[in-house]
């Protein structure tokens, strides 16, 4: 890809950015904002992504971008899962602690009840002469005898049980489902359970939605030279939502920190947007942790050209950049690469900027599909909590 002057001159506005030049207090309140429990995880219980989403449409507003309809929302509706109300487990008459001790799988039932607890240790078919349907089944993938090959055969409830458990070493991973299952899943750590598990009460309640709607938000800045060709930078808004009535995901690093760092472009581009050449196109996604519906959506209704489209940066997972950045697509787009990095080496910004090739990991994903340049930008190093409670 060539890249010409006006290009660089992008680049170079979005890379030399630097939040002291900006108000650090603002960016602060916008992370502690979005990670509060106000806003519900950003997910599909509470409302908390569309909380999130007029938030954004008030700070579109307040910075000034354009409306690229009558409106700044692109709306639109996927499937669900969610777990609005009760996430009570005991074993033995231990309680667990809803995100610390246990998850619910994204795709798992609802379940209330008192049961006995089977150690599984071998693959289905070591048990299919025996009657388990009313058992929860305790699956420690770690015994020397579990073959390593069957735990996807597990996770389809092979034997039609009431439920099964699975037992993590070192950390708890949620997600979000658009499918529900007729039986009920959960994880939990292993130091979180008793030396002899034996009975267990579950009381979770889940709610599958059909029809969430949802929107993309999209604010304009247009270019001096070439209002009709445009740089896109995204980031993506939602995260995980809550796990019961009382636990949240608060998705600081995934993804406040992209959010926070686009609003603050956003500001400053608006305050340069004479020396634009080119249009400016700012959307915050939707959806994206169940599976990159949001800018999978714009992609096939584009409310721009997407021919139209130069190049697109994608900003998710900016902690701290401690050790640095790393550019998925870097590999692809090896010149645009290069300016980046030259930048970098000139003026000491990071540590290094390392690069990849494709992946199917955030928003940019869908738009290199359709022939889009695009980077996604994330950061190395710093905080490690990611899909749990602690990614404050």
């Amino acid at each position: 890809m060539k890249i010409n002057y006006n290009l660089t001159f992008i680049f170079l506005l979005l890379f030399s950015f630097r939040l002291d030049a900006q108000d650090s207090l603002y960016t602060r309140e916008i992370i502690s904002k979005l990670t509060s429990e106000k806003f519900a995880g950003r997910g599909y219980v509470n409302n908390g992504d569309y909380k999130a989403a007029l938030f954004l449409e008030k700070e579109f507003g307040k910075i000034g971008l354009e409306k690229n309809s009558l409106n700044y929302f692109q709306p639109f509706s996927f499937p669900v899962n969610t777990f609005p109300s009760k996430m009570e487990v005991k074993i033995n008459q231990r309680k667990l602690r809803p995100g610390i001790d246990f998850i619910i799988d994204p795709s798992s039932s609802g379940l209330k009840g008192v049961f006995k607890i089977k150690h599984i240790t071998h693959s289905p078919s070591y048990y299919k002469n025996e009657d388990l349907k009313n058992y929860i089944l305790l699956i420690d993938t770690n015994e020397t005898s579990f073959p390593r090959d069957s735990l996807r055969l597990w996770s389809s409830n092979p034997l039609n049980v009431v439920g099964i458990i699975f037992i993590k070493e070192k950390k708890l991973t949620w997600g979000v489902s658009k499918n529900a299952n007729s039986f009920f899943t959960m994880h939990v750590l292993r130091n979180g359970l008793p030396n002899f598990p034996l009975t267990i009460s579950i009381n979770v309640f889940n709610k599958f939605i059909v029809e969430h709607q949802t929107q993309n938000v999209i604010g304009v800045i247009p270019g001096t030279l070439y209002p009709d060709s445009f740089i896109f930078i995204t980031a993506h808004y939602d995260h995980l939502g809550k796990m019961g009535s009382k636990t949240y995901f608060p998705g600081a690093n995934d993804n406040a920190s992209g959010v926070s760092m686009l609003l603050n472009l956003a500001y400053y581009f608006n305050n340069v947007k004479d020396k634009l050449k080119y249009s400016i196109v700012f959307i915050a996604f939707a959806g994206e942790e169940a599976g990159l519906v949001g800018s999978e959506f714009y992609t096939k209704n584009p409310t721009i050209d997407l021919k139209k489209i130069n190049f697109l940066i994608n900003l998710d997972l900016l902690g701290t950049g401690d050790d640095g950045l790393m550019i998925v697509n870097g590999s692809i787009y090896n010149e645009a690469y290069e300016t980046f990095d030259i930048l970098n080496r000139k003026n000491n910004y990071l540590k290094t900027i390392e690069k990849r090739g494709k992946a199917q990991n955030s928003d940019h994903y869908y738009f290199t599909e359709k022939g889009v340049p695009s980077f996604f930008c994330y950061t190395l190093g710093g905080i490690t909590a990611y899909h749990d409670i602690f990614d404050k």
